[in-house]
């Protein structure tokens, strides 16, 4: 069982992010950003945006594209619809390799100590994990891929403006970037917009999304995804939403404070 799984173009892909990464750390630095912490985070936002900005119009044609049953079996679809599934799914499941492995063990090694994480990296190393771990599942058992399809989606929906908005506040402290003076106008506006979209997905959308996935697969899907799989899969689902509040209050008071609603422009720290 499992074994008709690509766990090789996962590989692939995470190849591709690490590689990718290091090339936007290397570019940054040629453009005169310092040898520091802040510039290996920007090149982590970068090749983020990049995974997102690619992920996000494969998922939205694959979603549009069938009847939405978050519980349905893979092998009532088309062929083409199969393999564009297993694609997509590997390269996020790459991803999640790639990030788990650069971000979390690579650029935290301590000599002597190894990977040194702090509460904030053990969530998102996690995250990863358990995302890994129920895109792969679904691609085991031929069902209930639409529902990580979905959640993904609504998910990654704000992360390229969300890496944008990371980028320009690192740019903002870079040397070769404080005579830009159209930049932290730039930076306020990003993130307006991002709080606003982050709010919506995450307090107008999610909640409903996450629902409406575990209704189906704990209820009407259970002929197509095993129980015990679904009742796994519902901490993966929540667990998010749940983790999100923190992020939905600071975007709240971004947007209170913000230049959209006659603020003072001073910002929450997201």
């Amino acid at each position: 069982p499992g074994t008709d799984i690509d766990f090789g173009f996962s590989l692939q892909c995470a190849f591709f992010f690490s590689a990718l990464r290091i090339i936007f750390r290397h570019a940054l630095y040629y453009f005169g950003w310092d040898h520091s912490n802040d510039t290996i985070f920007t090149s982590a936002c970068l090749a983020s945006m990049c995974h997102s900005s690619l992920l996000l119009p494969g998922l939205l044609a694959m979603l549009v594209s069938q009847k939405y049953v978050p519980s349905a079996k893979l092998q009532d679809s088309p062929k083409w619809y199969q393999e564009a599934m297993h694609a997509l799914l590997g390269f996020c499941t790459g991803y999640m390799i790639y990030d788990s492995i650069m971000g979390y063990v690579v650029e935290t090694w301590q000599p002597g100590q190894g990977p040194v994480l702090s509460a904030d990296d053990w969530m998102y190393v996690g995250h990863h994990i358990l995302t890994a771990l129920y895109m792969t599942s679904s691609r085991w058992v031929k069902a209930g891929h639409i529902s990580a399809m979905v959640l993904m989606f609504n998910g990654e929906f704000s992360a390229p403006i969300m890496n944008i908005h990371f980028v320009l506040e690192k740019a903002m402290e870079q040397e070769c970037c404080k005579g830009v003076a159209w930049l932290p106008a730039l930076f306020t506006y990003n993130e307006q917009v991002f709080s606003i979209l982050y709010i919506i997905c995450r307090v107008a959308v999610s909640p409903f999304v996450i629902g409406h996935v575990s209704y189906d697969l704990l209820i009407k899907g259970r002929k197509n995804v095993p129980l015990w799989l679904s009742i796994c899969w519902m901490p993966m689902c929540w667990g998010v939403q749940f983790g999100s509040i923190p992020w939905i209050y600071t975007c709240i008071d971004t947007l209170k404070n913000g230049p959209f609603m006659n603020g003072l422009g001073a910002h929450g720290e997201l």
